[in-house]
């Protein structure tokens, strides 16, 4: 198996339809978090079973795409916390300034580095 996985922000918007343009709000990839770790979790329970483990199980940890932090420095905070209550073990954020466009795409802008490092 994977030592590691990554919740992207890509693959959460393009599974609800939409581009990756920030147009998935922060609930919505709080709640896709919960049930990627949940995912996770059953799997690793049932790897557990099957090799007929005793010790405690423990899924890979995941890394979830923070966008740009849904916001300023408080709601960047904020993001970090709601993440990690759902038991992400990382959470990437990006520097783009908002409105975000895909990483994929050109013509994207970047926060002024004193702003980035609050």
């Amino acid at each position: 198996g994977f030592d590691a996985t990554f919740m992207t922000g890509f693959g959460v918007s393009a599974v609800n339809g939409f581009p990756d343009t920030q147009l998935v709000s922060f609930q919505e990839m709080q709640q896709s978090c919960l049930r990627v770790n949940e995912g996770l979790l059953s799997a690793a329970l049932e790897e557990a079973q099957q090799q007929q483990q005793q010790q405690p199980i423990q899924a890979i940890p995941c890394i979830a795409d923070g966008d740009t932090g849904y916001g300023n420095a408080v709601n960047v905070k904020r993001t970090i916390y709601g993440y990690a209550q759902t038991g992400m073990a990382g959470v990437m954020i990006e520097d783009q300034v908002a409105p975000k466009r895909c990483g994929h795409v050109k013509g994207k802008s970047v926060v002024p580095f004193a702003e980035a490092v609050q």
